[in-house]
């Protein structure tokens, strides 16, 4: 059984078609992308799965159980954690503290929030920075910020929205590492929405392409990278050369 199975996930807002008939199986363990280009409905996915929006139609399941309905915080207590593509760090408190918060859920089962908190901090190479107010970091430590508060929560399923963001070359190869590492060393799932494709295609073993809401592909990303629709949805409908 799939970890996530995402069956006919349907979303209309007005006249526009978000989310259509999207079905998708995320294995146990692995790092599964989602491309697609702007306005594809990359992030309304995300939202629907993670209560942050009420789907129109469709199933989603966590191991058998039904995730749809539930409010966000229900979710992560399930074990669904994700990212957002602007990081919202919780104004007003340290590092340590936007940490600590994430742990106050149902899957943590520690009396030392702090030094837990802690370790995760060092885990994402924010060692040293935990009294620092966290809307005064670095935008590329508010990153790693986001990715440490989302693993306080003890998640099975991780999903991260652009991480890469707003990045340069250095910051986007070491945030690629970590997540490398809380793939092999955690043993997490993880779904990742990406638009630097290099670094996206190196970190994902399967790849879901949508445009327009839809599914229009799915495979390993050698052949994602060579399917027609894939291309087309990215560059555009190349109109066949005529002879002079």
């Amino acid at each position: 059984m799939s970890l996530l199975s995402v069956k006919n996930l349907d979303k209309r807002f007005g006249g526009l078609h978000a989310v259509k008939d999207v079905s998708i199986e995320v294995e146990a363990g692995e790092i599964l992308g989602i491309l697609g280009p702007n306005g594809a409905g990359k992030t309304t996915l995300y939202n629907l799965l993670t209560g942050f929006i009420r789907p129109d139609n469709g199933q989603v399941l966590l191991d058998g159980q039904p995730l749809l309905g539930m409010a966000p915080h229900k979710v992560v207590g399930l074990g669904v954690a994700r990212t957002f593509q602007l990081c919202r760090p919780f104004v007003g408190l340290t590092v340590l503290e936007n940490v600590m918060v994430g742990s106050y859920g149902p899957r943590v089962h520690t009396s030392d929030l702090r030094a837990r908190a802690m370790q995760l901090l060092a885990q994402v190479g924010l060692a040293g920075k935990e009294d620092s107010p966290s809307e005064l970091l670095s935008y590329g430590d508010q990153r790693r910020l986001e990715i440490a508060r989302a693993l306080a929560t003890e998640p099975r399923l991780l999903l991260l929205d652009e991480p890469f963001a707003g990045l340069g070359s250095a910051e986007i190869e070491s945030l690629s590492e970590l997540i490398r590492d809380l793939h092999r060393n955690k043993g997490l799932t993880i779904l990742l929405i990406e638009h630097k494709l290099r670094e996206f295609m190196q970190l994902v073993s399967r790849v879901v392409a949508i445009d327009f809401g839809q599914v229009i592909a799915t495979g390993v990303p050698q052949e994602i990278v060579k399917n027609p629709k894939v291309i087309e949805a990215y560059i555009g409908k190349q109109e066949p050369e005529h002879a002079a």
